[in-house]
């Protein structure tokens, strides 16, 4: 499973795909872009010999486009493998006759972009053999992702998002959309594309449909109104309360009890879910008020979140809030869902999705400690150290 590229590895690869369209022999230049996004997203030095083949091998080269490497000095040879020298921009010349993918005829420094985005992409309707071959590429995709002519004429886009960009072309085979409706778009995001905010309104997936001209092709569940924030049907003296970080995990509860009538979510029996919002913990007052409403003798907050530090430090300042008032506790069998799926789909750790957490204060994993087995354990604190992500919306309503 590729992990995420940082912007500085995107920029490299974007870079070396071009050198790579111009050096390696015509009949390899139409994998250029994977053949480069390979060789970055192995992120080790020098690469072992083993790993460039692989490469090589997975986009159908031969020795011969091994020998081009060589000799453009993209790769060096070095004890155990070779050494990765990816040319900035503007150490990249076209060859005599041929332009680079900027369309500009006088050269100007790059711009520097926020993160990978869409902004500074260039149209280009030029005909060069680099850009054919990245538009061969372009055409042996679902024809609804170029049939408006906007991809084949930017096809820098193809090549920051070629690996989203797949990934849309394998979940259109054989269907007419992005979904059958069942699914959040946050849920939906993430299992085609490893990243649950991809398709959200204001985000690059999105962007990225509306300018092929296909936003219709996504079929989520619609979206709850936030009005909706708490479902707790009935009074008990002793009330079990599962409190859910984000809005799609709570709906997938809350349906679950006023739909279908269940009394137990993962095998758990619980008297009501409330939607946290992410920021229950910034005003003390508005979880403990709504508890006095119950009039319970007593209740256990089951708390649910993302496993990143953000969600785990909710789950400690909740736990400093409950002050005696009431219990709190990790919502356990579904942390040890989270993990279990994840560890099936990332089997190092490392491989889930980076935040910009790094700074954040690493509060709560203490908590989880009686929620999950060693390995899982092992696996959380990995992520969270990392500042990783390990979101809800794993889960769906399917596995409740």
């Amino acid at each position: 499973m590729a992990h995420r590229l940082t912007e500085q590895e995107h920029d490299t690869v974007l870079t070396l795909a071009k050198t790579l369209g111009r050096q390696l022999p015509s009949q390899f230049r139409s994998v250029a872009g994977g053949i480069a996004s390979g060789l970055v997203r192995s992120r080790k030095s020098p690469l072992p010999a083993a790993d460039v083949a692989s490469v090589l091998e997975k986009y159908g080269a031969d020795e011969t486009a091994l020998r081009a490497l060589l000799d453009a000095g993209v790769l060096e040879p070095a004890e155990g493998g070779y050494l990765l020298h990816a040319p900035r921009d503007e150490e990249a010349p076209a060859e005599k006759g041929e332009r680079s993918i900027a369309r500009t005829e006088t050269p100007r420094p790059p711009a520097r972009r926020g993160g990978r985005g869409l902004a500074g992409l260039d149209t280009i309707r030029k005909q060069t053999p680099e850009l054919n071959d990245v538009r061969r590429q372009i055409i042996g995709l679902d024809p609804r992702l170029w049939i408006n002519g906007w991809l084949l004429s930017t096809p820098d886009a193809f090549l920051r998002y070629e690996r989203e960009l797949r990934a849309l072309d394998a979940a259109l085979a054989g269907g007419a959309t992005l979904g059958d409706g069942t699914l959040s778009l946050r849920e939906l995001s993430y299992q085609l594309f490893g990243d649950e905010k991809f398709l959200a309104v204001e985000a690059d997936g999105r962007k990225l449909l509306h300018l092929m001209g296909i936003t219709d092709v996504v079929n989520s569940r619609p979206q709850m109104r936030l009005e909706l924030l708490h479902h707790i049907p009935k009074r008990h003296r002793h009330m079990r309360l599962v409190v859910s970080e984000n809005l799609d995990p709570w709906v997938n509860m809350r349906n679950a009890m006023f739909i279908d009538g269940r009394k137990k979510i993962l095998g758990e029996r619980v008297h009501g879910v409330v939607f946290g919002n992410g920021y229950l913990v910034d005003d003390p007052h508005k979880l403990p008020d709504l508890l006095d409403t119950l009039h319970a003798d007593d209740v256990r907050i089951l708390y649910w979140g993302d496993i990143d530090r953000a969600g785990l430090s909710i789950l400690s300042k909740l736990s400093d809030m409950a002050d005696g008032r009431f219990s709190v506790e990790p919502f356990a069998p579904a942390y040890r869902k989270m993990v279990r799926r994840a560890m099936r789909r990332f089997p190092d750790p490392l491989m889930n999705e980076e935040t910009d957490q790094g700074g954040a204060r690493l509060d709560g994993i203490e908590l989880m400690e009686g929620a999950l087995d060693k390995d899982e354990m092992a696996y959380l604190r990995a992520v969270v150290e990392d500042a990783r992500l390990i979101p809800q919306e794993i889960l769906t309503a399917h596995d409740l």
